[in-house]
């Protein structure tokens, strides 16, 4: 009897095992895959952190001009209108409170021509600062917790009439070098910029 050697190709292709993963398919290994898995993770661990303290620093440096080109527009503004002008904490409709003030939340530059600090009926708006967010810390020592009342020559007073040379603290809670900015107010209503390290801290001036 002959027989017939003829092969099923069904079976051909059930012995014909390929150990391909799907790893492979996509032109790598799992080796591979977990290296380029773990720089990825490195490269975010890096990436995070610097991009936090990149935006930090902007939020300082743009809150800390503010209210530095505040100040002396104030300043110039009292000079060029031969009027006292007041700059304080607030929103266009007046003055923050004593126990709600809060440099952060908004000024308020406005001629002030009784000297008595408060947005009266009648007295112009020249500026009003919009709130610098929430993670934007500003307090003043004591003279910069009232209103500051610049005059025709140039000079910061308090609505006393005591001198309001004083400081301000612009700071953002990041770990960052020299993390704070203290405008610092002369008598002459002049401002002068000081960098502080206050460690990721943000504590009064």
């Amino acid at each position: 009897m002959t027989h017939c050697n003829i092969s099923s190709p069904t079976k051909a292709r059930r012995f014909n095992i390929h150990p391909h993963t799907w790893a492979d398919k996509l032109g790598f290994t799992a080796i591979e895959l977990m290296v380029t898995l773990t720089i990825t993770m490195i490269l975010i661990g890096v990436a995070v952190p610097t991009f936090m303290r990149v935006t930090a620093q902007n939020q300082l440096a743009t809150s800390a001009n503010a209210f530095t080109r505040a100040l002396a527009f104030a300043r110039q503004s009292a000079i060029s209108t031969n009027a006292p002008v007041t700059l304080c904490a607030g929103s266009t409709s007046g003055c923050f409170s004593h126990n709600n003030w809060n440099w952060a939340k908004g000024w308020l530059a406005f001629i002030d021509r009784n000297h008595d600090g408060a947005l009266d009926a009648g007295e112009r708006i020249l500026q009003a600062g919009q709130p610098l967010g929430t993670n934007v810390f500003i307090a003043g020592n004591a003279p910069l917790k009232s209103p500051v009342v610049f005059m025709p020559m140039g000079q910061a007073e308090r609505i006393s009439g005591a001198f309001a040379a004083g400081r301000l603290r612009v700071c953002v809670p990041a770990p960052i070098e020299n993390n704070a900015r203290d405008l610092v107010l002369s008598i002459t209503g002049r401002v002068r910029v000081e960098r502080v390290d206050l460690h990721g801290d943000c504590t009064p001036p």
